[in-house]
């Protein structure tokens, strides 16, 4: 029998029905077209994954008796915050979406000088619920059972003045090359947008105590930095191992 797991922002109980909110419903009605009797697993972002069985599905509801529970182990052991700049099209989206595979903690979109996306607040609002979608699909399809959070977007130098972290470290293909510390708590990762920080802003993130990050010879896409990053240091201080 196939099994499905999905996110769902209601409180979960061992040994109660419970009934999954409308995204979690729609999609498994409508999309996976699951029946009663199909087994679940359920989780709402406190770490840990709940079994179940489907006992109601209607086109707009779904309930699952929950009968047991598994606390999760595909988190990170690194806390890792990465402000990554805003790009046109889905880059972005595809980005947030791996770092999140990755085991990133937490994602804050950055509106630097070199960011050529211009909204409204109600539209900035409408992508960051959007790209929180795209968090938690990507938690459904990874095992993670904690959602990173993706904040509203900031300027840098906003950002810049509010974060802490043990580890602050800004990429920079023009950088020298330097060893990694001693690991650390907690890391705040800068990645610019196309075409980089301008100069005065990597100054900026050095003035508040970033260091620069060269991760090699060849300048990285937007999108594909923050891979190649988050793999290092998952690498280097996580859980990332071969």
């Amino acid at each position: 029998m196939r099994s499905y797991r999905v996110y769902s922002s209601r409180p979960i109980t061992i040994d109660q029905r419970c009934d999954l909110d409308d995204r979690a419903s729609h999609h498994l009605a409508r999309v996976l077209r699951v029946k009663t009797g199909d087994r679940l697993s359920v989780f709402n972002g406190d770490g840990n994954n709940y079994q179940g069985a489907i006992v109601s599905a209607t086109k707009h509801q779904v309930s699952v008796l929950i009968d047991s529970i598994e606390p999760a182990e595909t988190e990170s052991s690194l806390n890792t915050c990465l402000a990554l700049a805003v790009s046109k099209g889905d880059r972005f989206e595809w980005a947030i979406k791996k770092a999140t595979e990755l085991g990133v903690t937490s994602i804050m979109p950055i509106l630097s000088q070199r960011v050529d996306v211009r909204l409204s607040p109600e539209r900035w609002q409408k992508k960051q619920e959007h790209w929180q979608q795209i968090v938690i699909s990507a938690c459904e399809q990874s095992g993670r059972a904690v959602v990173p959070e993706v904040a509203a977007p900031t300027t840098l130098s906003q950002w810049l003045s509010d974060v802490e972290a043990d580890c602050k470290l800004v990429l920079d293909p023009e950088a020298t090359p330097h060893a990694l510390h001693d690991r650390p708590a907690s890391i705040a990762l800068l990645i610019g947008p196309e075409g980089g920080l301008a100069p005065s802003e990597l100054t900026l993130a050095s003035e508040n105590g970033f260091s620069s990050l060269r991760l090699g010879p060849r300048v990285l896409r937007t999108e594909t930095a923050p891979l190649v990053a988050l793999s290092i240091l998952g690498a280097r201080w996580g859980d990332i191992n071969a």
